[in-house]
């Protein structure tokens, strides 16, 4: 599950730690980290075999597997 306050809180860290300021997350920079997480998600679905992928036209698509 996404926890976003902890993906602002951890991107907020980094900066502090880094004396970047402003350190707030940028909403692009959240994306990309939830963006990440999905990836990753899915494709462990895929390798524990509960989803199907295919490529289409511009994208790729994604199914649940019926037992």
């Amino acid at each position: 599950m996404i926890d976003v306050l902890e993906i602002v809180a951890s991107i907020e860290a980094d900066k502090k730690s880094r004396n970047v300021f402003p350190s707030h997350a940028l909403f692009s920079e959240i994306i990309s980290v939830v963006a990440s997480q999905v990836r990753s998600e899915l494709k462990q679905g895929v390798s524990d075999d509960k989803l199907t992928w295919c490529k289409t036209i511009n994208s790729y698509g994604f199914s649940t597997k019926n037992k």
